[in-house]
């Protein structure tokens, strides 16, 4: 479609750091696929601090990234910043402070102001915690013009069941692409792959006591932890599965750039998250063909609601995720490779998780004409 100078929109995004985390790939994975978008994309970045997909970002986004500290001379470069390039819209990826962000963008005039919510949040909070989200809450409904959930779990944690009945509310998925994955089971081999930052949300530790019962189980297994690495959790895990470390059977290692040729390499993706907003890996791992085994928690149910593939263990008894993970591994040895990446995929593609079942609902929020 042609575009008029007219057409063009100016966007800013508020990110804490532009690191290799949920929010910050996908938002790059939609700029590059809508890159010829009549739409200049600029940043703040809170940290004041550089990311490792900064020049990633820079490639696409045709606008500036701004390296503002949140500090105390914060909000007068913030306001000058919003007079200065005359936004048509503010989107804000912080959780909860996007609220403030959002007032200030509306006291400036700035039309379009989204606050993009990514995660359920921990279930147990101070109640200082909660008056202060309950507070910010209010804050993001009266300054919001849209505020986009990236599924109807985070929806529903942050707003109540009846969530739908705000306006402003709307869940949109992340968009993925398909993965291509041409790889063929190798004999009785079986890989077991877990993708996500050392977290306590991503709950390595309990991952680990089941990498160690498999591996005691069935010599046939190697198990792989894909993950940024922090100084806490990780030693820790690494030392509980030295054992199987040492022998190759199970590999650790830091965050991978290219997670599609990771895919490729497992026949099992297990995730173990006690909270999520959407689990992307499940999603990325259905888009390669992979299976998974996920637990119970809402996100994960909500995306095996939505495609093929997704074998949810509710609960945290070992004995149960050994069994569940051991039947797996025999389906997976007993099915054809190919034709299980086939039907996977295939049910992928009819996903509301497909990019370009999403994709457009972003760009209609900010304006540009033509979209259907």
């Amino acid at each position: 479609m042609e575009y008029s100078e007219n057409d063009k929109k100016r966007v800013l995004h508020i990110f804490g750091i532009l690191n290799r985390g949920g929010a910050e790939t996908r938002t790059l994975e939609f700029m590059r696929r809508n890159k010829d978008a009549p739409v200049i994309f600029d940043f703040i970045v809170l940290t004041g601090a550089r990311g490792v997909l900064d020049d990633d970002f820079r490639q696409v986004i045709k606008g500036d990234i701004n390296y503002i500290r949140l500090n105390r001379s914060f909000f007068f470069k913030y306001i000058k910043l919003l007079r200065k390039n005359k936004y048509d819209a503010v989107h804000s990826h912080v959780l909860m402070v996007s609220a403030v962000f959002l007032m200030i963008a509306w006291f400036t005039g700035v039309p379009v102001r989204i606050a993009h919510l990514r995660s359920t949040g921990k279930s147990a909070k101070s109640k200082l915690r909660k008056l202060r989200d309950l507070f910010l809450k209010s804050m993001m409904l009266r300054f919001a013009t849209n505020i986009v959930t990236v599924s109807e779990s985070v929806a529903k944690a942050i707003f109540s069941e009846n969530y739908n009945k705000q306006r402003k509310i709307k869940v949109i998925y992340n968009g993925f692409a398909l993965i291509e994955n041409k790889s063929v089971k190798s004999n009785r081999k079986v890989k077991i792959g877990h993708i996500g930052r050392f977290d306590p949300s991503k709950n390595h530790m309990f991952l680990s006591e089941i990498y160690s019962m498999i591996c005691e189980e069935d010599p046939d297994v190697t198990c792989s932890m894909t993950g940024k690495l922090d100084n806490n959790i990780y030693p820790v895990v690494a030392n509980s599965l030295k054992r199987w470390s040492d022998t190759g059977r199970v590999i650790i290692q830091s965050e991978n750039s290219n997670i599609p040729g990771e895919l490729n390499t497992y026949d099992i993706l297990v995730t173990t998250s006690l909270w999520e907003g959407l689990p992307g890996a499940i999603i990325e791992a259905l888009s390669a063909g992979v299976p998974v085994l996920a637990s119970g928690i809402e996100p994960n149910k909500e995306v095996a609601s939505k495609m093929n593939g997704v074998t949810i263990v509710e609960g945290w008894d070992k004995n149960e995720w050994k069994k569940q993970v051991l039947t797996l591994i025999k389906e997976v040895r007993n099915a054809d490779k190919q034709d299980t990446v086939k039907r996977l995929q295939a049910s992928f593609l009819v996903s509301p998780f497909y990019y370009k079942n999403t994709d457009n609902e972003m760009l209609k929020i900010y304006g540009i004409k033509g979209v259907s």
